[in-house]
C-alpha cells in the first residue's frame, strides 16, 4: 500500500526538480574608463553548457567577446529524469492492476513474479541514476561558480577593471532532486521484499526445508525402532534360553532344547558363523 501511495507521488517530485529546473548569474563589468555591462548567463535542463554563450565587453576597446562554458551533464540528468518518469508511469499502472484486476493479477502467479522482477530493476536504476545525478550536480555547480565565469572574461582578468556577481544561481531545487532520488532507492529498495512475498517463492522454499527435515526425521525415528526392536527380541530369546537350560547333576552336561536351538540360529544366521556345541542328557 505504501509503494502504491507513495511512489508516484516521489517519482513526480524527482523529475519535476530536475527537469524543470532553469537558473542564471548575472554579472556587473565596470570598466576603467567609466562604462558598465551587466551579463546574465542563464542555463538549464539538460545542462548542456557548451551550447551556453553569453557576450561580455573588452574594456580597452569597444569591441565584445563571445564566450562559451564547458562541461555536458545532459547523460546523467536526463537518465535520472527518465527513469523517474518510467517509475511514475508503472506506479500508475501497478495500481490500476492491484485494484481492477487482483485476479488476473493472482493467475498462475505470474502477475507477482512480473511485478518482483520489475521492482528489482527500478531499485538498481534509482540508485544508479540519483548516484550519477548527484556527482554531475556538482559538476554543474562548478561550471557555473562565480569565481570560474569572472576568470573566463578577458576584462576581468584586468585588475583596473571592477567585476562581481550581483546574483548567483539557486540551487535549492536540484538539491531537493537528488534527496528525492534517494529516497525512491529507498522506497523501491524496501518494496523489494515484499514483492518477493507476493510471489511466495519464500515459501516453496519453507515447504521443501520443512520436508526434507521431516523425512531426515521419520528415517531417525524408524531406525531408531528396529534397533530398539531388534535388542528386545535379542533379550527376550536370551532369557528364554537362560530358563530352559538344565543342569544334569549327574554328568555335569548342560542340556539345550531343540526349539531354542532353532530360535537361536534364527536370530544369529546372519551375524554368527562360529560352531555350536550341545551336551545331550546321557
Amino acid at each position: 500500500m505504501c509503494m502504491v501511495i507513495f511512489a508516484p507521488v516521489l517519482a513526480t517530485f524527482a523529475f519535476a526538480t530536475c527537469g524543470g529546473y532553469s537558473g542564471h548569474l548575472r554579472v556587473k563589468v565596470d570598466c576603467a574608463d567609466k562604462s558598465q555591462a551587466n551579463i546574465t548567463i542563464s542555463f538549464g535542463y539538460p545542462f548542456r553548457f557548451e551550447q551556453v554563450h553569453f557576450k561580455v565587453p573588452l574594456c580597452e576597446v569597444k569591441r565584445h567577446e563571445t564566450l562559451f562554458l564547458e562541461g555536458d551533464f545532459s547523460t546523467p540528468a536526463q537518465f535520472f529524469v527518465t527513469v523517474a518518469v518510467f517509475a511514475f508511469l508503472y506506479s500508475l499502472l501497478a495500481t490500476v492492476i492491484y485494484i481492477f484486476y487482483q485476479k488476473e493479477y493472482r493467475e498462475k502467479n505470474r502477475g507477482p513474479l512480473l511485478d518482483f522482477l520489475v521492482t528489482v530493476i527500478f531499485a538498481s536504476m534509482w540508485l544508479l541514476s540519483s548516484c550519477a545525478w548527484a556527482k554531475a550536480l556538482s559538476g554543474v555547480k562548478e561550471t557555473m561558480d562565480s569565481a570560474q565565469i569572472l576568470f573566463l572574461m578577458a576584462a576581468c582578468r584586468d585588475p583596473v577593471n571592477d567585476c562581481e556577481a550581483l546574483e548567483k544561481p539557486v540551487w535549492t531545487r536540484l538539491h531537493t532532486s537528488v534527496i528525492f532520488g534517494f529516497l525512491n532507492v529507498s522506497l523501491w529498495a524496501g518494496n523489494v521484499w515484499f514483492a518477493y512475498k507476493e510471489t511466495g517463492l519464500h515459501k516453496t522454499s519453507q515447504r521443501a526445508n520443512r520436508t526434507l527435515s521431516e523425512k531426515q526425521s521419520s528415517f531417525s525415528q524408524r531406525q531408531y525402532s528396529q534397533q530398539s526392536s531388534f535388542d528386545q527380541s535379542g533379550a527376550t530369546l536370551g532369557q528364554q534360553l537362560y530358563r530352559q537350560v538344565s543342569f544334569d547333576h549327574s554328568g555335569g552336561g548342560i542340556s539345550l532344547p531343540h526349539a531354542s536351538l532353532g530360535q537361536a540360529s534364527s536370530l544369529f544366521n546372519t551375524s554368527s558363523r562360529g560352531p555350536l556345541i550341545l551336551i545331550n542328557d546321557m
